[in-house]
């Protein structure tokens, strides 16, 4: 797994947290893999409120700094929370290419996730 500071895992957790909302529907597999990966994160349920206040562009500036493997894992993790509920939202991708632009990441979403996934998923 790629190592983050407990403040970039933050900063990763508010991106993801917006891409959640930026449909205005709350899915329970969107929630299920951000559990997962708060998990994953060994982020406590304490650290949900640290996330919900981190202003999402400090948190962009932050993830500007991370390294290429670190960048390529989070377009991996912001790419797997569009697509976990079926529904690739207009507004979510709008989400991933300004943080991709914004943050200088190169990965295209068709590239970093399967096309079986995108064929399975309508279009909102």
């Amino acid at each position: 797994m790629v190592e983050y500071t407990y403040q970039q895992r933050i900063a990763i957790m508010r991106i993801l947290l917006d891409i959640i909302h930026a449909d205005g529907i709350i899915d329970a597999r969107e929630t299920f893999f951000f559990e997962k990966l708060k998990d994953e994160f060994g982020l406590a349920e304490e650290d949900h409120e640290v996330v919900k206040n981190k202003n999402s562009l400090l948190a962009l500036t932050q993830i500007k700094l991370l390294d290429d493997e670190q960048k390529e894992h989070f377009a991996e993790l912001m790419a797997q929370m569009i697509i976990v509920d079926e529904d690739i939202n207009v507004n979510e991708m709008a989400i991933y290419e300004l943080v991709c632009k914004t943050c200088g990441i190169e990965a295209k979403f068709e590239d970093v996730v399967n096309s079986e996934q995108i064929e399975n998923s309508t279009r909102s």
